[in-house]
């Protein structure tokens, strides 16, 4: 732990002033969201096998002769059950003797200092989700770690816009050609209802969430408005979904069975992608641990571990939509 700013401001010393966990503030931590759009498969398996058979047209016209027509046709498809983990190491005592030493204990067991149950609850526990949301799930690209050093931000699994990016590379997804994104609301209220309207038609009907970054959803909805003249109507929240229901604020597409959400995952990436619930799946072991931490006391140190699988991926890679940018893995 870092305290020196602390120290420097208020002593190294403690005194008991009424200071109490209320006062230790935080920034808002950004919760997991976008996995809630995958169906879950909770598996012991580290990979999700299945196949996506099709058959080709066998109806023709009667004659007496026979002739055959159409063949069965099964596809492989694999999706990756990634394992990650989250190491920490504190020393209350640094506690002890400086304005923050409300947090510290007189048990031997250092585990037991109310430090411990504060850090977890308050700090390691949501940073998992953000780390989650903000690096993993949409930017990730897997790269194996070497043992010795903690692995890089957006290593620890191959996320949705490397996964998307690789069919669209070998054929199997199909971009929709729509060019660059509009800056001005109205043009990007029109971009989207495009995109939308120009779904494979066996998916048209069917209802999903367009995909894309925050600020694009945002811009879609202010573009909405102004383009139906909505404004002096309601009052629409920004298009971000948030821990309790993340969903409930994705915005209607006129004409359409499809919504726009805006998914912190995204960053300021200008893909926008959607693909039917059941074509997406999350793979969870060990959910529980996500939630827990092992802690153990060593020399005085406290140390805290978890770890579990997660991934995410697409039976179909047929069944994406998604527009042509942002193309590079």
């Amino acid at each position: 732990m870092t305290i020196a700013a602390i120290i420097a401001e208020f002593g190294a010393y403690y005194l008991n002033n009424g200071q109490n966990a209320a006062r230790l503030v935080q920034l808002l931590f950004r919760p997991a969201v976008t996995e809630q759009l995958f169906s879950p498969r909770v598996t012991d398996d580290t990979l999700y096998q299945a196949s996506q058979t099709r058959l080709g047209r066998i109806l023709q016209p009667f004659h007496k002769n026979w002739t055959p027509l159409g063949a069965l046709e099964a596809l492989p498809i694999v999706i990756k059950n990634f394992r990650m983990k989250a190491d920490l190491e504190e020393t209350p005592d640094d506690l002890e003797a400086t304005w923050l030493g409300f947090l510290a204990g007189d048990s031997l067991d250092r585990k037991a200092w109310p430090f411990v149950r504060w850090f977890i609850e308050v700090h390691a526990l949501p940073q998992i989700q953000e780390d989650y949301e903000l690096n993993e799930i949409y930017l990730g690209v897997r790269a194996e770690p070497n043992g010795t050093v903690p692995g890089a931000a957006g290593t620890a699994m191959d996320g949705i816009k490397v996964q998307v990016n690789g069919f669209i590379t070998s054929g199997k997804t199909v971009p929709m050609v729509l060019g660059a994104i509009p800056s001005d609301p109205k043009a990007f209220c029109d971009y989207v209802e495009a995109m939308a309207h120009t779904t494979l038609k066996r998916y048209r009907n069917v209802p999903m969430y367009m995909n894309m970054n925050e600020d694009l959803a945002l811009r879609y909805a202010i573009g909405r408005d102004a383009k139906y003249n909505l404004t002096t109507a309601y009052v629409q929240g920004a298009p971000t979904p948030d821990g309790n229901n993340p969903l409930a604020t994705a915005v209607p597409i006129q004409h359409a069975r499809q919504r726009v959400i805006g998914l912190p995952s995204m960053g300021d990436s200008t893909k926008i992608w959607m693909s039917p619930a059941d074509n997406m799946i999350r793979l969870e072991k060990k959910t529980q641990n996500a939630g827990q931490f092992q802690i153990e006391n060593v020399d005085r140190k406290v140390k805290l571990y978890t770890d579990f699988r997660k991934g995410v991926g697409f039976l179909m890679p047929g069944a994406i939509f998604t527009n042509d940018q942002d193309l590079a893995a």
